[in-house]
């Protein structure tokens, strides 16, 4: 499930908030971001060393890569 809110912040500033909820889902949005951009993958990276730390986040990373997509599932040097 993808749920979405939009607001400006207390500077005025847009922000952005995706909630993905899901192994499913998780798994699509990591596969989505490090394919994309520089600026994507970067993000996914960032995303990527945060799901790493729950279970179920593990649990996501391992479908994406039992289906062919990139394996995250081992720490990268330096992180």
């Amino acid at each position: 499930m993808i749920d979405h809110r939009a607001y400006d912040s207390e500077h005025g500033d847009p922000v952005v908030v995706l909630v993905i909820t899901g192994t499913h889902d998780v798994s699509r949005i990591v596969h989505l971001l490090s394919r994309g951009l520089c600026e994507h993958i970067t993000v996914a990276q960032r995303l990527v060393q945060q799901i790493r730390r729950h279970n179920a986040g593990r649990a996501a990373l391992k479908l994406l890569a039992a289906h062919g997509g990139p394996d995250f599932t081992e720490r990268d040097p330096g992180t």
